[in-house]
């Protein structure tokens, strides 16, 4: 009878489990020029979040402070989680900057505006 009561009860905590497990996905998308590329709603670097193919948060070289894109994420994130996402981000935009100058030297590259995606 223990026996009986032991895999009744793991066979039902395993189903449990399966039932409400969810697959999410989590991207990173991060745009860079080597230079402003003077065209509306384009900026020298953006960074942005996804979440389940929702945006997230936003970033921008223009604005450059990690802003949250949906309310639950405004309601529940204290201000801290934003200060240090906004850090995360410079150091990610000068990141990029500096690998793109790398880049065009050692592609003998002009100014003219070129896109690393």
């Amino acid at each position: 009878v223990l026996k009986m009561f032991i895999i009744t009860v793991f066979l039902l905590l395993s189903t449990g489990l399966t039932v409400n497990s969810e697959i999410h996905s989590l991207r990173y998308i991060y745009t860079a020029f080597s230079k402003p590329p003077r065209l509306e709603g384009f900026h020298e670097f953006a960074a942005l979040s996804l979440l389940d193919n929702r945006m997230i948060d936003y970033f921008d070289s223009d604005h450059p402070t990690k802003v949250p894109k949906q309310d639950w994420m405004k309601e529940r994130l204290h201000d801290d989680y934003w200060e240090k996402g906004t850090q995360s981000r410079k150091s990610k935009q000068q990141w990029f900057k500096v690998n793109i100058d790398i880049l065009m030297k050692r592609m003998r590259q002009n100014d003219s505006v070129d896109a690393w995606m």
